[in-house]
């Protein structure tokens, strides 16, 4: 009998044993990436417009009637197109007791034509009235004048200085991205609606200027503050943050383990990592999925 619940007892304790034997821990699936060096441009993003740069007026050789003015603000012209008309014998009613001035009417075109390729960014003559001779016709800049005027916002001032390189991009633009250079800072600041601002203005690289920059288009101007050769940047969706600051999983040995984040940069696309030691650390993707430090995790890298 004894013998019996020895036996009884030790089944008992199998079994006892059994269902308070822990059981394996079933994996999680997460996406992950290999964080590599890679070159990486610190940049501040300014707001602005496309404007004219250098201009340059049309003239009459003398004050005359406008018959028909022909342009119009925004259009562009090739050297020797036709900007406004002469009404001649208006203007030789007006000029007939100065014999010296129509001779030199008598040798005038009746037409004012353009002397360079550019823009029409200004038109001063009026079909009917009088042109002064010291007001041009027409002001026409050169496309390759062409520079974009922006906003700097106060908070961003002590990053910038003139000389920097810029890139230029706009929606009106499609794919097109222009290069250019900050080429000026004013010296005075105007209010805003949440702090100062000061103007600045972009010189477009020579050689760029097509048909998609017009005269008033919005831009966004990225300048580039600083490069870093061999940057480490993590996603934005990798990095959690509790009272002790940012911190990261990575992948080691089948387990997600939390690393803590070092001074970082926030960069559009990203953290910048001070720490380089992290380069070709695995870093997962889907930190909501991990429940608990030193989870088990199958980490599958994203395309």
């Amino acid at each position: 009998m004894k013998r019996k619940w020895i036996g009884i007892g030790i089944a008992v304790a199998v079994l006892i044993g059994v269902v308070a034997a822990p059981k394996p821990q079933t994996a999680v699936s997460v996406a992950t990436m290999v964080l590599e060096p890679r070159r990486v441009e610190q940049t501040v993003t300014c707001n602005g417009a496309i404007e004219a740069g250098e201009s340059q007026g049309v003239f009459a050789p003398l004050s005359c009637v406008i018959s028909e003015v022909i342009v119009r603000v925004g259009q562009q012209v090739k050297a020797g197109d036709v900007l406004a008309t002469v009404d001649k014998d208006a203007t030789r009613q007006l000029i007939e007791n100065d014999r010296e001035l129509q001779l030199l009417l008598a040798a005038m075109q009746e037409e004012i034509r353009a002397d360079a390729d550019g823009i029409v960014v200004a038109v001063k003559a009026k079909a009917g009235e009088i042109l002064d001779f010291t007001s041009p016709c027409a002001v026409i800049a050169p496309r390759e004048s062409l520079q974009v005027r922006v906003t700097i916002r106060e908070k961003d001032l002590r990053r910038l200085r003139t000389d920097m390189a810029v890139r230029v991009s706009g929606d009106g633009f499609g794919q097109a991205t222009y290069e250019g250079t900050l080429t000026d800072i004013a010296s005075t600041a105007t209010a805003s609606g949440n702090g100062s601002v000061v103007e600045g203005v972009i010189t477009l690289k020579k050689g760029q200027a097509d048909e998609t920059l017009r005269i008033g288009l919005t831009a966004k101007a990225a300048v580039i503050t600083k490069i870093v050769e061999k940057g480490l940047v993590v996603p934005y969706e990798a990095v959690l943050s509790d009272e002790q600051g940012d911190y990261v999983y990575l992948l080691k040995d089948g387990c997600a383990r939390r690393t803590d984040l070092r001074a970082t940069t926030q960069l559009k696309e990203g953290l910048l990592l001070a720490d380089t030691a992290l380069q070709g650390a695995v870093v997962v993707l889907q930190p909501e999925k991990i429940t608990a430090d030193g989870i088990a995790v199958n980490g599958e890298e994203a395309k």
